[in-house]
């Protein structure tokens, strides 16, 4: 019977402490008004905030809301619109009279920015500050003119941006901890090296004064060709022997006038010696020296002739078997010429040292002097030929770097000079030509590939700039969100100038040491859109 007993209070058990924990449960319930404890004090801690020091209008410590009270953020209690989040005498919201009055006398013409938040004409505005030990490392251009009489009329998109009043907002969070829930990270405005460059499309080419197109002054049949393209050359190598009769018939010239001048020398020498012992008339030494002169003329002419082939002549003269030979190399055997060769070839030479990049000819084949044998180059130097945009050309000079990236090339860009404007603007595509001069030493650089070059146009040693990402386009205007408190931020209008991979530069609006958003930024920028309508930027026309 004990045994059985037993037994079934052991079954009981788990029964009769699910009750006595039921009502454990329904004691502490009644005491505490049912509100279960935060997890802080679970582990005996504190609630982080007193319930009564809670703005739940903003959602954040009412002690520290700006939006409640403006005069945490600096701003005049008195002069505020908690409606709108902007001072009363700005809400063009509830004051549109403002956009035609008052608002204008905000602006800084000068450097295109509003006057109350101008850190070129007021650096005292700067919030300088330092970055969290455990923030993210960060150290890292359309310029707007002051309106003068006679200049266009402003834009909407201009008086936008001069009549909004989105400058004057602030965005709060809660904690730090909900800035980090937000993905929020700060860096610090800089100054560094930046370059305002215009990217265009380009192609390359080789120079076209290390370029040439080769062809044979004389029509012949090609007797010899000694090279093939890739081949890289000396100036004055033998490219191909023309054998043509033109060139045998102008060094049988040659020989026939200096014969003639020879002969008709000595005649007139021998007739002024005979005119002087007075056995010859006036007349006659007259006509020796005519004949020896027209002989002189006859050999100048052949002369020349041979010359404007390119043959060097020595002065005094010239022997038959050097006129043979004439154009042929002093050591023949080293190009493969032998001593019968014919006296009629005219040889095509290099100009320059450089490399044999097509050629058209072939043994025994007939030739004209109108038919391009060869095309030869320097390819250690190249040249860039660039399409600029006609709105852009003015500010591209001579001299400006340029670096010139070839399509799918994994390798450098290569850098060079602008060497060439040109005068005219493509009809059809409106674009100037430039053309800039590169060295390719290495040989990566190959004639006809297309790319992107970028021309420096400015370069500045000590630009202000922030992360690009910093930088938000929030409707009429760029922004920037710089840290006033440890969970305050002012939005603060820029100037953007020049952009690289990283950075930008900022012309106006922050200086150098000011801490701003950076990655999250656009989380701040979906804040102050929904005050858009109380800046006036919908509101202005």
């Amino acid at each position: 019977m004990l045994r059985s007993t037993t037994r079934t209070v052991v079954a009981a058990l788990p029964t009769l402490l699910v009750l006595v924990l039921l009502g454990a449960v329904g004691v502490w319930g009644h005491r505490t008004g049912w509100k279960a404890p935060k997890l802080a004090e679970l582990f005996g801690g504190t609630a982080s905030v007193d319930e009564e020091d809670w703005c739940a209008t903003h959602n954040v410590p009412d002690s520290n809301c700006i939006a409640c009270h403006p005069e945490l953020a600096g701003e005049n209690g008195a002069d505020w619109c908690r409606e709108h989040g902007v001072p009363e005498s700005k809400c063009t919201a509830c004051h549109p009279e403002l956009l035609e009055t008052g608002v204008a006398a905000d602006w800084c013409a000068e450097h295109g920015l509003p006057e109350s938040g101008c850190t070129l004409c007021h650096p005292e505005l700067a919030r300088k500050g330092e970055l969290p030990r455990d923030a993210d490392a960060v150290v890292v251009a359309s310029d707007v003119e002051a309106r003068t009489e006679g200049a266009a009329p402003e834009s909407k998109a201009e008086r936008a941006a001069r009549t909004c009043q989105t400058h004057a907002l602030k965005v709060q969070f809660a904690s730090a901890a909900s800035m980090d829930k937000c993905g929020i990270r700060l860096g610090q405005v800089v100054e560094r090296a930046m370059a305002d460059s215009v990217l265009v499309n380009a192609r390359a080419d080789y120079d076209r004064t290390h370029f040439a197109r080769l062809a044979s002054k004389a029509a012949g049949t090609a007797w010899r060709v000694e090279h093939a393209p890739g081949d890289a050359l000396h100036a004055g190598d033998i490219l191909a022997w023309i054998e043509a009769p033109e060139i045998g018939r102008a060094k049988a010239e040659l020989l026939l006038a200096q014969a003639e001048a020879e002969t008709t020398a000595r005649a007139a020498a021998r007739v002024s010696a005979s005119s002087d012992a007075g056995f010859r008339t006036e007349a006659e030494r007259g006509d020796a020296d005519a004949a020896a002169r027209s002989a002189g003329i006859r050999l100048f002419q052949a002369r020349r002739t041979l010359a404007n082939f390119g043959f060097a002549l020595p002065e005094g003269s010239i022997d038959a078997s050097a006129i043979a030979r004439l154009g042929l190399p002093a050591s023949a055997a080293a190009n493969s010429i032998g001593a019968d060769a014919p006296g009629d070839l005219y040889p095509v030479k290099m100009p320059f040292d450089g490399v044999v990049v097509a050629r058209d000819v072939v043994l025994g084949e007939t030739v004209e002097p109108d038919r391009i044998l060869f095309e030869v180059a320097d390819t250690t130097r190249m040249g860039v030929t660039m399409d600029v945009p006609e709105s852009e050309a003015g500010r591209v000079k001579l001299g400006a770097s340029v670096l010139f990236r070839p399509d799918h090339a994994a390798d450098e860009p290569i850098a060079g000079r602008v060497a060439w404007i040109s005068t005219a603007v493509d009809p059809t595509t409106r674009t100037v030509q430039v053309r800039a001069d590169v060295e390719n030493g290495a040989g990566t650089l190959r004639a006809h590939a297309f790319g992107r070059a970028r021309i420096v146009v400015r370069t500045s040693p000590a630009a202000v700039a922030v992360p690009t990402e910093a930088v938000q386009w929030e409707g009429c205007c760029h922004v920037v969100f710089v840290q006033i408190g440890a969970e305050i931020f002012q939005t603060r209008k820029v100037r953007l100038g020049t952009q690289d991979a990283y950075f930008t530069e900022i012309q106006g609006g922050v200086l150098p040491g000011e801490v701003v958003v950076t990655t999250g930024s656009h989380v701040l920028e979906s804040e102050i859109l929904k005050s858009k309508l109380g800046a006036g930027c919908c509101a202005a026309e």
